[in-house]
């Protein structure tokens, strides 16, 4: 099995972020905090030949386990791909305003007229940036790869861009 540029892009971006998630050397980890709701607004397909608009909106728990953070989500791009799951995430303090999130999880993919992913079951791996522009409130940029782990017969994978705004609930 030979693997391609892209293939090599995917497997660097998905180890990163899955080594990010239990490193303990990327700055402060942020601690305490609530549940919040984030949505994201952004671009599907974006290193594909085809670029779609496509909205989040990701639920996270205040519980972690172990220094990692449930999180919930629901997304749709105008082409008609829906992707629904869950996973965990854990952020680190950069600086006073500034944090980074690594997330991993898994969920369901229905294309509709959306992109091929060769199957149902997507995983997805992502890192924000983020900046807090006031109490339970912060700006956010993310970079999302979702892509099957080669258990369908194609596994083209995708990636979207998004910006976001998320707010702590009570």
């Amino acid at each position: 099995m030979t693997l391609s540029p892209f293939s090599l892009r995917s497997l660097s971006l998905f180890f990163s972020l899955f080594s990010a998630l239990f490193s303990s050397s990327a700055g402060r980890e942020v601690e305490g905090g609530s549940s919040e709701l984030v949505f994201l607004g952004g671009a599907s397909g974006v290193f594909d030949r085809e670029t779609n608009p496509a909205v989040t909106v990701e639920y996270r728990a205040q519980r972690s386990f172990a220094r990692l953070r449930p999180w919930l989500a629901a997304g749709w791009a105008t082409d008609g791909a829906v992707f629904a799951g869950g996973g965990a995430l854990r952020s680190w303090t950069l600086c006073e305003a500034w944090s980074f999130t690594a997330g991993i999880g898994a969920g369901r993919y229905d294309r509709h007229e959306g992109r091929d992913l060769g199957s149902h079951l997507e995983f997805l791996t992502y890192g924000e940036i983020a900046r807090r522009v006031g109490v339970g409130r912060s700006v956010r940029v993310r970079l999302t790869h979702i892509s099957n782990g080669s258990l369908g017969d194609v596994n083209p994978g995708t990636e979207l861009v998004a910006i976001g705004y998320s707010v702590a609930l009570p």
